[in-house]
Protein backbone atom coordinates (compact mmCIF):
# COMPACT_ATOMS: atom_id res chain seq x y z
CA UNK A 1 0.00 0.00 0.00
CA UNK A 2 1.12 3.45 -0.51
CA UNK A 3 0.11 7.60 0.12
CA UNK A 4 -2.16 7.37 -3.08
CA UNK A 5 -3.75 4.01 -2.26
CA UNK A 6 -4.59 5.22 1.40
CA UNK A 7 -6.34 8.29 -0.09
CA UNK A 8 -8.03 6.68 -3.04
CA UNK A 9 -9.54 4.06 -0.38
CA UNK A 10 -10.41 6.60 2.26
CA UNK A 11 -8.13 5.03 5.28
CA UNK A 12 -6.30 8.70 4.82
CA UNK A 13 -7.67 11.69 4.97
CA UNK A 14 -7.45 15.57 5.81
CA UNK A 15 -9.65 16.40 8.51
CA UNK A 16 -9.79 19.85 7.69
CA UNK A 17 -9.04 20.87 11.58
CA UNK A 18 -5.88 20.25 13.38
CA UNK A 19 -6.66 18.44 16.57
CA UNK A 20 -3.83 19.94 18.74
CA UNK A 21 -6.19 18.42 21.98
CA UNK A 22 -6.06 14.86 20.89
CA UNK A 23 -2.39 15.15 20.07
CA UNK A 24 -1.62 16.81 24.07
CA UNK A 25 -3.57 13.69 25.26
CA UNK A 26 -1.60 11.06 23.22
CA UNK A 27 1.66 12.84 24.19
CA UNK A 28 0.78 12.35 27.81
CA UNK A 29 -0.58 8.67 27.35
CA UNK A 30 2.64 7.50 25.36
CA UNK A 31 5.01 9.27 28.07
CA UNK A 32 2.68 6.97 30.78
CA UNK A 33 3.35 4.18 29.01
CA UNK A 34 6.94 4.78 28.28
CA UNK A 35 7.02 5.10 32.15
CA UNK A 36 5.47 2.23 32.33
CA UNK A 37 7.82 0.12 30.50
CA UNK A 38 10.16 1.60 32.08
CA UNK A 39 9.02 0.64 35.47
CA UNK A 40 9.10 -2.84 34.40
CA UNK A 41 12.25 -3.50 32.07
CA UNK A 42 13.44 -5.99 34.25
CA UNK A 43 10.90 -8.49 33.01
CA UNK A 44 12.15 -7.64 29.59
CA UNK A 45 13.49 -11.22 28.88
CA UNK A 46 10.52 -13.04 30.15
CA UNK A 47 8.08 -11.20 28.33
CA UNK A 48 10.17 -9.86 25.12
CA UNK A 49 6.50 -9.98 22.80
CA UNK A 50 4.79 -7.69 25.16
CA UNK A 51 7.54 -5.44 25.12
CA UNK A 52 7.69 -4.77 21.26
CA UNK A 53 4.08 -4.75 21.20
CA UNK A 54 3.98 -2.23 23.75
CA UNK A 55 6.89 -0.05 22.70
CA UNK A 56 5.25 -0.39 18.76
CA UNK A 57 2.23 0.93 20.22
CA UNK A 58 3.56 4.05 21.64
CA UNK A 59 5.07 4.52 18.37
CA UNK A 60 1.69 4.41 16.94
CA UNK A 61 -0.21 6.87 19.15
CA UNK A 62 2.86 9.08 18.70
CA UNK A 63 1.91 8.90 14.60
CA UNK A 64 -1.55 9.77 15.19
CA UNK A 65 -0.78 13.11 17.26
CA UNK A 66 1.63 13.79 14.31
CA UNK A 67 -1.39 13.30 12.01
CA UNK A 68 -3.89 15.11 14.44
CA UNK A 69 -1.51 18.09 14.74
CA UNK A 70 -1.55 18.43 10.74
CA UNK A 71 -5.49 17.66 10.48
CA UNK A 72 -5.12 14.23 9.05
CA UNK A 73 -6.45 10.95 10.08
CA UNK A 74 -6.01 7.06 9.09
CA UNK A 75 -7.96 4.74 9.82
CA UNK A 76 -5.35 1.79 9.67
CA UNK A 77 -1.45 1.74 10.94
CA UNK A 78 -0.16 1.25 7.03
CA UNK A 79 -2.17 4.12 6.13
CA UNK A 80 -1.06 6.26 9.21
CA UNK A 81 3.26 5.01 8.49
CA UNK A 82 1.98 6.01 4.42
CA UNK A 83 1.77 9.30 5.91
CA UNK A 84 4.93 10.10 7.47
CA UNK A 85 6.81 7.96 4.63
CA UNK A 86 5.01 11.27 2.03
CA UNK A 87 5.04 14.32 4.92
CA UNK A 88 7.36 13.92 6.95
CA UNK A 89 10.48 12.96 5.53
CA UNK A 90 12.56 15.70 7.19
CA UNK A 91 11.87 13.10 10.53
CA UNK A 92 14.51 10.75 9.00
CA UNK A 93 13.20 7.79 10.32
CA UNK A 94 14.03 4.50 8.42
CA UNK A 95 10.65 3.84 7.40
CA UNK A 96 11.52 0.85 6.65
CA UNK A 97 12.35 -0.28 9.62
CA UNK A 98 9.04 0.96 11.40
CA UNK A 99 7.23 -0.89 8.72
CA UNK A 100 8.87 -3.96 9.63
CA UNK A 101 8.10 -3.27 13.28
CA UNK A 102 4.46 -2.87 12.70
CA UNK A 103 4.59 -6.45 10.55
CA UNK A 104 5.95 -8.01 13.34
CA UNK A 105 3.93 -6.44 15.95
CA UNK A 106 0.97 -7.84 13.64
CA UNK A 107 2.17 -11.22 13.76
CA UNK A 108 2.79 -11.10 17.98
CA UNK A 109 -1.50 -10.24 17.64
CA UNK A 110 -2.94 -11.87 15.36
CA UNK A 111 -0.75 -14.87 15.13
CA UNK A 112 0.17 -15.26 18.06
CA UNK A 113 3.90 -15.56 17.76
CA UNK A 114 6.36 -15.49 20.68
CA UNK A 115 9.93 -13.57 19.82
CA UNK A 116 12.89 -14.35 21.49
CA UNK A 117 14.59 -12.19 24.39
CA UNK A 118 17.22 -11.89 21.75
CA UNK A 119 15.51 -10.38 19.29
CA UNK A 120 13.93 -7.69 22.00
CA UNK A 121 17.98 -6.58 22.85
CA UNK A 122 18.98 -6.06 19.10
CA UNK A 123 15.73 -3.61 18.62
CA UNK A 124 15.53 -1.73 22.17
CA UNK A 125 17.93 0.59 21.11
CA UNK A 126 16.11 1.57 17.82
CA UNK A 127 12.95 1.27 18.79
CA UNK A 128 13.41 4.15 21.85
CA UNK A 129 15.06 6.11 19.12
CA UNK A 130 11.90 6.14 16.90
CA UNK A 131 9.58 6.60 20.19
CA UNK A 132 12.29 9.90 21.17
CA UNK A 133 12.47 11.35 17.74
CA UNK A 134 8.37 11.40 17.03
CA UNK A 135 8.13 12.34 20.58
CA UNK A 136 10.73 15.31 20.14
CA UNK A 137 8.50 16.14 16.63
CA UNK A 138 5.23 16.32 18.55
CA UNK A 139 6.78 18.45 21.68
CA UNK A 140 7.72 20.59 19.39
CA UNK A 141 5.14 21.42 17.26
CA UNK A 142 3.00 21.72 20.17
CA UNK A 143 5.03 24.35 21.66
CA UNK A 144 4.43 26.13 18.30
CA UNK A 145 0.84 26.21 18.36
CA UNK A 146 -0.08 27.60 21.52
Amino acid sequence: MNFNECLREGWLAETGEKDVNKAKELLTLAEHKQAFWKDVENMAEKYPSLFIEGHYEIIKELVVAILSIDGWKATNHDCLFQYLIEKKQALELDFEYVNELRKLRNRIDYHGIKISADLWKQNKMKIKLVIKTLQDYVKKHLSSTV
